[in-house]
């Protein structure tokens, strides 16, 4: 749902996982695009010139979508384990990539499915999770004799006070958790003196 809190990687993960020769270098790390995803990728391909498969899953956005490349492998080979293992951990807005270096060995379709999950569990357990709460940042324009009804909204719904400034009328940026913002914006209705202005979300 819209507004409701999610995990995501706390930070950037690393593992290396070695099969009959074949390295299988794992990176995961927060990603909420595929423009990200691609500055990702570009940054592995500098750190892994010689290495020919890199495969990534990433699920991302609101609603949440699930993407995966098997980057050369054989068909649902490389990006799916490698997805399982993101929704096996319960991350959102986050991304996995595997660079593969051949070992002369074929491992066949099972076996580089198991070291393609292996080594993404192996970095997502590195890189931690973090609860995320979506927010909303808010601009009030409201005259002075509202303050105190405003700051007790503001309690009610723990919004964080950003910044205030103190003219001819009042100006207050809050943020507030978009989970919160509905009943916000309907306390707020009740002063018909008090203007709202919606930022981008967060």
């Amino acid at each position: 749902m819209e507004g409701e809190s999610y995990w995501s990687m706390a930070n950037r993960g690393e593992a290396l996982l070695r099969d009959r020769a074949s390295k299988f270098y794992a990176y995961a790390q927060p990603c909420v695009s595929q423009d990200e995803m691609d500055t990702f990728l570009n940054e592995l391909k500098k750190i892994h010139p010689t290495a020919r498969h890199f495969c990534w899953a990433a699920r991302w956005g609101e609603p949440l979508e699930e993407r995966t490349h098997d980057g050369g492998e054989p068909a649902h080979s490389a990006g799916s384990p490698i997805l399982h293992a993101l929704q096996s951990a319960g991350v959102e807005q986050s991304a996995v990539v595997v660079v593969r270096y051949f070992g002369g060995t074929k491992l066949g379709v099972p076996g580089l499915i198991a070291a393609y999950r292996s080594s993404a569990a192996e970095a997502i357990e590195q890189a931690g999770r973090i609860e995320v709460i979506p927010t909303q940042e808010v601009r009030i324009v409201h005259p002075y004799d509202v303050i105190g009804a405003l700051e007790f909204i503001l309690k009610q719904t723990e919004a964080r006070i950003l910044n205030q400034s103190f003219g001819q009328n009042c100006e207050t940026t809050v943020e507030i958790a978009l989970r919160d913002f509905p009943l916000f914006r309907e306390r707020l209705q009740a002063y018909p003196d008090i203007q709202v202005e919606e930022k981008p979300k967060i």
